[in-house]
């Protein structure tokens, strides 16, 4: 048994009712009667319940009899109390009380009146804990009797494994099986300093804060009792909430949100160009159904076409002018050409395409405006205009981007990396070695690649002690090696897990069953993520089925986020470079964090990682 301060924090506010003291104690104790509600207390103290609450927010609003909580104290020099028999059940002597001032002035709580942030005191609720090392044959069971609790006492100690429902063990787990409680006074000023803080900007919402951060609404609203509208949603604009505390912090935390904000003058219009391959010359004298039966780039085009032309509503709809112009590039974008020699392209503020990565550099010396390249190819590493904005991140920053994540998410597990011998593989190895080992506490990592064409899993299990936690990270795209790091995961020794990583989820994979991705915790690095209950989301989807009686593909996604990305972007007045050192913005399912370096193309950074979980359902790590 290992007693050690594992903290976690909780905060409530306290509002100074007045100011002025002698030796009487501010806050006191006192014991609830059998049927009383939080409400009932405070009618009888002439206090609202909400502040009530706020200093006893492990308290619900009907407690249990004989449940200790902190209130005013009625003989406090300043308070009022319409009702002294709650004086009957205090104790002085069991709270902290805020610190005294000797000052005379009276400060009497005003809900319209701000106060300084060094006058509002928080009650910060500490737990700490004791643990037990999970040692081999125990049971789910025996750790309950040992400790006298219950299995859903334990399983609220330790959320972070929901196994434990299903009597699930490993090795060497370490399980909290008590919770000490301890509350102590801090100011509001210093409380903040101690968490990573977002300050509330004009359009934004619960959702897109718990989104861009990557917290749940219950993790925002547990930091955030000050902010109780944060549970129906409703937040306003400068409020300060809390995102997680400091020792907590990502590295992403340091990234700024992108504000839409417009303003343009009445009379300025932005135009703006698509340069798509939709071959329609080709097709005059072919049946519809058989344009896109089986043809891969047709759908891609018109898909994000369909999707680019929602997003288009969407800003016709916030008053913003523009004029679009749609271009048929031709197979393979021989028309290109053509459009620059006549400078159908001359008016243009901002051109989206060509598909074609052969044709992109010719657009952006020909023309004088940004090109958005819309998809990602393996030769978009050679664009070297300023002018070229790619929109999906190369294999390099997926690698960094993983790279990232488990340096911060590393604890003490054993690491294998998975490859061939190809270039693309080598690179990645290199780059996620010299990378993890940037971290003081990773000294080893495991490096397979086949043998005779194929892995043997006691190349894996060989290497995993009992009760060992296993990364398994896969840069190969080969078929064959990727389902023998698969399988290996499948079945391990006792007391032995895993957890799979690939730097790109390719093609590969879709050979694989998604029961076996799931049963190993398979995870990867994602150009997209989507939320299917976010309202923003179901709303085009129902949209976009609506206008094509069909549902969107990832393609139509990705027309409707680059193309609302990119003009609101304009929308703001300012130079479109400009706009990329003013935040990241996630639309529907993709994400825009722009690089500009001082010579090249620009670079999009914005990347997820993903995670099966066991009912299939896919879960946004990072």
């Amino acid at each position: 048994m290992i007693k050690s301060k594992i903290k976690f924090l909780v905060f409530a506010f306290v509002f100074s009712i007045a100011i002025s003291c002698g030796q009487q104690k501010r806050y006191i104790t006192y014991q609830v009667k059998q049927g009383e509600s939080m409400r009932d207390i405070a009618n009888r103290l002439d206090v609202r319940t909400k502040d009530l609450l706020r200093l006893n927010p492990d308290v619900g609003r009907r407690p249990d009899a004989n449940t200790t909580i902190i209130i005013p104290n009625p003989k406090f020099k300043g308070a009022t109390t319409s009702n002294n028999n709650v004086e009957e059940s205090v104790t002085e002597e069991e709270v902290t009380p805020v610190e005294e001032t000797n000052s005379t002035e009276e400060v009497v709580e005003n809900e319209n009146t701000e106060q300084p942030k060094d006058t509002i005191q928080v009650v910060r609720i500490t737990y700490e804990y004791v643990t037990h090392t999970v040692q081999p044959k125990e049971t789910v069971y025996g750790i309950t009797k040992k400790y006298e609790i219950s299995k859903d006492e334990l399983l609220k100690l330790n959320p972070e494994y929901p196994t434990l429902k299903d009597n699930l063990l490993s090795i060497g787990q370490v399980l909290k099986v008590k919770a000490t409680e301890t509350k102590t006074f801090v100011s509001l000023e210093e409380d903040l300093k101690n968490h990573v803080t977002h300050e509330v900007q004009p359009k934004e919402t619960v959702y897109s804060i718990t989104r861009f951060y990557n917290i749940t609404k219950e993790d925002l609203i547990l930091l955030n009792p000050d902010h109780p509208n944060i549970a129906d949603d409703y937040i306003d604009v400068g409020e300060i909430l809390r995102i997680r505390t400091i020792e907590n912090k990502l590295e992403t935390d340091n990234k700024k949100f992108y504000e839409d904000i417009i303003d343009m003058d009445e009379e300025e219009t932005i135009d703006i160009a698509f340069l798509l391959p939709f071959k329609a010359d080709e097709y005059t004298n072919t049946n519809a159904k058989d344009v896109f039966k089986e043809n891969v780039l047709a759908n891609m085009v018109t898909d994000f076409y369909m999707g680019a032309e929602i997003a288009l509503d969407s800003i016709k709809a916030q008053g913003i002018s523009f004029n679009a112009k749609i271009y048929d590039t031709g197979n393979r974008d021989e028309k290109v050409s053509e459009l620059l020699d006549n400078d159908a392209l001359e008016d243009a503020d901002v051109i989206i395409g060509p598909f074609y990565s052969d044709k992109v550099e010719e657009v952006a010396k020909g023309a004088r405006v940004p090109v958005i390249f819309p998809h990602y190819s393996k030769n978009q590493g050679k664009f070297s205009s300023s002018k070229i904005i790619k929109t999906e991140a190369d294999t390099e920053t997926h690698t960094n981007f993983l790279v990232s994540y488990l340096k911060d998410s590393y604890n003490g597990e054993n690491i294998f990396i998975v490859g061939d011998e190809t270039d693309d593989s080598n690179k990645q190895i290199s780059t996620l070695v010299s990378g993890l080992k940037r971290h003081d506490s990773i000294l080893e990592i495991h490096v397979l690649k086949p043998e005779n064409g194929y892995i043997k899993k006691e190349r894996f299990t060989d290497k995993m002690p009992e009760g060992s936690h296993n990364w398994i990270i896969i840069t190969s795209i080969d078929n064959v090696v990727v389902a023998d790091a698969l399988n290996s995961m499948v079945v391990l020794p006792e007391g032995v897990t895993a957890q799979v990583y690939a730097v790109e989820k390719g093609a590969a994979y879709d050979k694989m069953d998604n029961n076996k991705l799931a049963r190993i915790n398979f995870s990867y690095v994602a150009n997209n993520y989507t939320d299917e209950n976010a309202e923003e989301t179901k709303a085009f989807n129902r949209k976009f089925k609506d206008r094509n009686k069909t549902i969107p593909s990832d393609y139509a996604v990705k027309g409707f986020d680059i193309t609302y990305d990119i003009l609101m972007r304009l929308a703001s007045g300012k130079k479109l470079s400009d706009t990329f050192d003013e935040g990241v913005s996630i639309r529907l399912e993709n994400k825009f964090d722009y690089d500009k370096k001082l010579f090249g193309s620009v670079s999009n950074k914005g990347l997820f990682i993903v995670k099966y979980n066991k009912d299939l359902s896919l879960q946004r790590l990072k």
